[in-house]
Parts: C-alpha cells; structure tokens; sequence
C-alpha cells in the first residue's frame, strides 16, 4: 500500500531517491495531470527530463495527429508508450519523467488520488478526467506486469493535496 502525501512531501520523497540514487537510471512515471510538470520545475536542481520534451519532436506531425486523439484507447497509449521508449532512453543524473516505464534501475510511481486528480484535469482544461484514468489504469497494469518481471527498486507515492 503506497504512502500518501501532499506534494511538498512528494517533493522531499523524491529528492531523497534522487540523492541515494544519483548514479542509476530514474523513471518516474504517472498520469496525466498527476503534477510531473511541476515537480520537474520545483526539483530543477536534479536535471530532471520531461519526456514531452525529448520525444514529441521526433515524431512526424502525421503520427503526432494520431497519438494526440481523444477519447485516448489502449491502441494510442500502448503506441505512445512503445514510441516513447523507443526514442527516449534514461541517463543516470538524469530522473525522466512521463507516463512510459523504461529501461531503468529504479521506477517511483506517481499515484493520484481521484478526487485531486479531477481537480487537476479542471484546471488545466485540455485533459478529460476519463482520459486521465483511463492512462492512469494503463500506467497501473504496466506496473504490475514490469514489477512481476523485474527486480528493479521501485516506490510509489500517492499525492493527495
């Protein structure tokens, strides 16, 4: 059962994996509206990569226009997720953050509750909150399945406020 937290509290907690784990390949992964965004710019001082900004560029504007639908299936994400994984790969000193898990040494997986989670969706305005679950659900049973797979460190945080 995941520890639940408000994001200064996430903060701490990554910090804190960041420093024991400077030297390893860090992925963070959660869904969209899950505040990745915004921990990247808070914890700026632990070169933290946003994979929107290694990957979407690399990806022809035809694809983009298909990997961008909405309501979003396991189709598109199952495709985003090979793509992303595919392109962008994970450097020590280096936490990437997104919603693929990749090759790596240790994962921290960015739960949200359901209720913030709305909020969140709300607020930013481009992003249904059905959509949000849907990867969020995606994102879970990948968790499942790399963790049955792997013995990789893994943590998983689930923010609350």
């Amino acid at each position: 059962m995941p520890d639940i937290f408000t994001e200064p509290d996430v903060m701490t907690a990554l910090a804190s994996l960041f420093n024991i784990h400077k030297n390893e390949r860090i992925c963070v992964i959660g869904t969209m509206c899950c505040g990745k965004t915004t921990l990247i710019r808070r914890l700026s001082q632990y070169n933290c990569v946003d994979v929107d900004d290694e990957f979407w560029h690399r990806i022809p504007e035809e694809k983009i226009r298909y990997l961008s639908q909405t309501p979003i299936t396991g189709e598109i994400i199952g495709a985003v997720c090979t793509l992303m994984r595919e392109k962008v790969t994970v450097k020590p000193g280096f936490p990437l953050f997104g919603v693929a898990i990749h090759d790596c040494d240790v994962f921290v997986y960015l739960d949200i509750t359901n209720r913030l989670l709305k909020e969140h969706c709300e607020k930013r305005g481009d992003t249904t909150l059905s959509d949000a679950l849907f990867v969020k659900k995606y994102i879970e049973e990948e968790i499942s399945i790399y963790r049955h797979k792997n013995d990789k460190a893994f943590c998983s945080l689930t923010i609350k406020e």
